[in-house]
């Protein structure tokens, strides 16, 4: 057994998981507010701001600023499935099903419709994985695409059926296609900084087995 391979087979698992977790509590933090000064909206008006003077002992109340709302792509899922189609090993079943519940539960969606969805599109991808590896990389992104596509438009019309409350249709769409379109930048930055592509034709685990 090399000690090498299952060094850095746990060494990727553990990266994802706390990627995945970093992600998740990144969206926590609020970071999607602008200052007056760069076009936010003061939420307290100007003539009640106490000026400051030379007499004046008690500072002026804080002016806070109006949140502005932008859409995002989803990284956690382009984290997984660009994890899953080059190193599977380096994402397991179970720490995906976790991260994405975690999320439901923290974003606040209907626990585990999303959750079932991802894990089931990074399952497919993962058996697929090997006969992926001599796939053009245009040919790979239209696959998972294809896979983001359809898995957000079955997540939106369950919740319309449901009448679940949920965003626009159009703001769904725009959020999809700025998912799709970062996907080649996950897949760069997880092989410039993390190392994570696809194996070497020939490689083989610990125990022997192909990857």
């Amino acid at each position: 057994m090399d000690e090498s391979i299952v060094r850095r087979r746990w060494v990727g698992r553990l990266t994802f998981t706390f990627l995945g977790l970093g992600v998740i509590f990144s969206h926590l933090i609020p970071l999607e507010t602008v200052p007056p000064s760069f076009g936010g909206q003061a939420l307290i008006p100007n003539d009640d701001v106490v000026s400051i003077t030379a007499d004046a002992i008690a500072p002026a109340p804080e002016v806070f600023s109006t949140p502005v709302r932008w859409i995002a792509p989803d990284l956690l899922l382009l984290l997984i499935l660009a994890w899953v189609a080059r190193r599977p090993s380096f994402a397991p079943v179970v720490v995906i099903a976790a991260v994405t519940l975690l999320s439901d539960l923290m974003f606040q969606r209907p626990p585990g419709l999303w959750a079932a969805l991802v894990l089931i599109l990074s399952e497919i991808l993962r058996s697929r994985a090997r006969s992926m590896r001599t796939l053009p990389f245009m040919l790979e992104w239209i696959t998972v695409g294809s896979g983001i596509t359809l898995i957000t438009l079955i997540y939106h019309f369950t919740l319309s059926m449901l009448l679940v409350a949920q965003p626009s249709l159009g703001l769904t769409l725009i959020q999809m296609i700025l998912t799709i379109l970062a996907y080649p930048a996950v897949v760069f930055v997880s092989y410039a900084v993390f190392g994570v592509s696809r194996p070497a034709p020939g490689a083989v685990d610990e125990l022997g087995h192909r990857l």
